[in-house]
């Protein structure tokens, strides 16, 4: 990407003035209209040459026979990065996530789900935020609970406070004792290690024990990749279809259903938003940066979040024209307020 240093004090103001008011109107920005807006002390002519710099460098372009331009993903980028200067939240935008994070303090289904309908509110655009993967975490404890004489209940909970519930199908003959002192055994074997260690390697783990004890295990045993498989538990909380429906880019149905359709599909919104390589913690993918066709209009503003050892992603998704200045902040101050949250809880 070209460095914003290459462009001069005047591509800059021009460049900038173009995404603001695009970003404010969705109509294309003509050099008579930055020129009344008495932004800039360069008369239209001057702001006409700068625009055909830029849209011959590749920041904006002219969208069919309109006289106006409008930014490029390059034109984005270089203010995302470069130009913008973030927006300050307001206390009542601070407390509207706050409560959304505490108000259900450890029902972790609860908080995730009013965490996305709030960040769609304040961003007047599409969220998503994806339950953590829960096989990086560290096992905490295990609660085994009669159903019936020949299913058990296994409550399996991790460090970060979250649970799995599993039920499994033993002999009739199995005694409370033995069931008490095989919980005693697998919580003293199991404390510490990573959910996927324990699934790949339980047999290993036990194997040492005596005679009497493998036999109550055996279940156990046979059945350790389905007890222990965390890796399908993340949940998706889609909010917000009706505001994405709103902006006049999606007036377009076929293209509006295209982009609908995609996010509907829970396999490809978590695609869409796994982690880059970068160590940043926010990311912030814009029109063609996206690797899928159908959201070329659109961009994507992600944050990881942390409840103990596991992360998820929350994010907020919208036209490319979206309000950088105001987002980034909101995606990152709710990110920060649920690993907050999840730290002071297991404190």
């Amino acid at each position: 990407m070209e460095d914003i240093k290459v462009l001069g004090d005047r591509e800059k103001l021009v460049l900038y003035a173009i995404v603001k008011n695009f970003i404010l109107t969705a109509n294309p920005i003509a050099s008579n209209l930055i020129a009344k807006q008495h932004l800039l002390s360069f008369s239209s002519a001057t702001i006409r040459t700068i625009m055909a710099e830029l849209e011959e460098r590749g920041y904006i372009y002219q969208p069919h026979t309109s006289s106006g331009r409008i930014p490029t993903t390059a034109g984005y980028r270089i203010f995302v990065d470069q130009m913008m200067k973030k927006s300050r939240l307001s206390n009542e935008e601070k407390e509207k996530i706050r409560l959304a994070v505490t108000i259900s303090a450890g029902d972790y289904e609860q908080i995730f789900r009013e965490s996305s309908r709030i960040l769609s509110q304040l961003s007047r655009q599409l969220s998503v935020l994806i339950s953590p993967q829960l096989d990086e975490g560290i096992f905490n404890r295990m609660e085994i609970s009669r159903l019936g004489s020949e299913r058990l209940l296994l409550v399996i909970s991790i460090k970060s406070g979250m649970i799995k519930t599993i039920i499994v199908e033993i002999d009739s003959d199995v005694s409370d004792q033995q069931l008490d002192h095989l919980k005693q055994v697998l919580n003293e074997r199991l404390s510490g290690l990573k959910i996927k260690e324990i699934r790949t390697n339980f047999r290993e783990i036990v194997s040492d024990l005596s005679q009497d004890k493998i036999g109550l295990m055996h279940l156990f045993i046979e059945t350790a990749g389905r007890i222990f498989d965390f890796s399908e538990n993340s949940d998706v909380f889609v909010t917000g279809t009706a505001n994405f429906m709103r902006h006049p880019e999606f007036t377009d149905y076929q293209q509006l259903s295209g982009v609908v359709e995609l996010l509907e599909n829970k396999n490809i919104v978590v695609h869409l938003l796994e982690p880059s390589e970068s160590v940043s913690d926010l990311n912030v993918l814009i029109g063609e940066e996206i690797n899928e066709i159908k959201m070329k209009n659109c961009s994507i503003i992600a944050a990881r979040y942390k409840i103990g050892q596991v992360q998820g992603t929350l994010a907020v998704i919208g036209p490319t024209r979206m309000d950088y200045p105001h987002i980034i902040p909101l995606v990152e101050y709710m990110a920060q307020t649920i690993s907050g949250s999840s730290e002071s809880n297991l404190g």
